[in-house]
């Protein structure tokens, strides 16, 4: 089949947030021709666009310099797009007359659409099957953000929080099927309605996700992720500031190292004061997470399948977890994650202090965290779920 496939960050390089959509075009590719219309952010290079060349008949992208812009624009801008016809901005419009000549020239089969900011270029569409992949719940957890944010960060918080669940209202009306990363955010957004909403967990390439070393490290915690993204920044904080002083009584050789690009200067200035190491970018995350003894990811607000788990599972490091991020990892059939569930920061402490003592004892990798990886989110097994999707979507008749 034809599939035009719309995502509103472009999906490369594999450090970014939208890798989802790289390695389910890369799958689909196989078999159907894939056309990608991608709004392109202030970090894009024309390489990036390269490396998605071999797996679509076209790649067309859409400037969008939005994350440069004031508060204060953001929030009219959120404003605007909550009032009947909002259109968007310059990229949408120029991304929306796209569709409609991708439409009209190339005749795909089904649209692939994700993204909430992109909704105004197909508001509206007709004629054409259409899969919202919703990727999360992006209203819980800005709703999460809210519980855990400053009083001065709220008015921002709630209007966007309102053109979301605006957003996604619309499009569990207009799609023809919604895709989900995770069980609990299809539930959130759709019920319990499986006819019309599917789960495509998120995967993880096993070939590069693989540990060389035999042994754990000793009395190392790591957390890793982009630190401008406000969930994994919370939760660095946090991880600082409540737990980290809590396992050093314990372990006073304790180490932490937040692993991520963009980390705001509270973070910074958080790890300087406790002797924790924030690295900014780095070049390759596996190292570090060799060195990991545990992986911590307290996250106090989200949504959706948070990938830096999966990618510690899979290299074998045992994980302490907030229950809403372990959560993420839960299957269709309610296998949970071998994962250390923790809430209070003593909760969380304390079983960060006993994987510390465990792995001192026996460095071995976790072989039921990549277990349970290899079995439940790979890739291949995601692409064959949208595929199906895909197929039942393009036989029904349009209304």
């Amino acid at each position: 089949m034809r599939i035009l496939y719309i995502t509103n960050g472009f999906p490369y390089p594999l450090t970014s947030g939208y890798l989802r959509h790289f390695f389910l075009i890369r799958g689909l590719s196989r078999h159907h021709e894939v056309s990608l219309l991608s709004l392109a952010g202030r970090t894009f290079r024309s390489e990036h666009a390269e490396a998605l060349v071999p797996f679509t008949a076209r790649v067309q992208t859409f400037g969008d310099s939005i994350a440069r812009r004031s508060k204060a624009f953001k929030a009219v801008r959120a404003i605007r797009s909550l009032l009947p016809g909002a259109g968007g901005g310059r990229a949408i419009r120029q991304m929306r007359a796209a569709v409609q000549r991708c439409l009209e020239q190339d005749q795909p089969d089904v649209v692939v659409f994700s993204g909430k900011r992109t909704y105004p270029a197909i508001a509206g569409l007709r004629g054409i099957p259409l899969v919202a992949d919703m990727c999360d719940a992006t209203s819980v957890r800005l709703r999460g953000a809210m519980r855990h944010s400053g009083i001065g960060e709220l008015p921002a918080l709630g209007l966007e929080y309102l053109r979301v669940r605006s957003v996604e209202r619309r499009l569990a009306r207009e799609a023809n099927h919604l895709l989900f990363a995770s069980c609990r955010d299809r539930e959130a957004i759709a019920g319990t309605n499986g006819n019309h909403a599917t789960v495509v967990p998120n995967g993880v390439d096993l070939d590069y996700w693989c540990r060389r070393s035999a042994k754990l490290g000793r009395d190392t915690i790591v957390m890793t992720g982009a630190m401008d993204y406000p969930p994994n920044a919370d939760a660095a904080l946090h991880l600082i500031e409540n737990v980290l002083p809590r396992v050093r009584r314990s372990v006073p050789a304790a180490r932490l190292l937040i692993v991520g690009r963009d980390a705001p200067a509270r973070l910074i200035e958080a790890g300087r004061r406790s002797g924790a190491c924030v690295t900014g970018m780095v070049p390759d995350v596996r190292p570090y997470l060799e060195r990991a003894s545990v992986f911590a990811a307290p996250l106090r607000f989200g949504a959706g399948v948070q990938n830096k788990l999966l990618e510690a599972m899979a290299m074998g490091v045992p994980v302490v977890a907030s229950r809403l991020a372990a959560e993420g990892l839960r299957t269709e059939e309610g296998a949970a994650p071998p994962v250390a569930v923790a809430g209070s920061a003593d909760e969380f402490a304390a079983h960060v202090v006993r994987k510390l003592a465990e792995a001192r004892l026996d460095p071995a990798p976790c072989t039921a965290s990549r277990c349970f990886v290899e079995q439940n989110f790979v890739w291949a097994r995601s692409t064959s779920k949208l595929e199906e999707v895909i197929a039942a979507v393009a036989a029904r008749p349009i209304p």
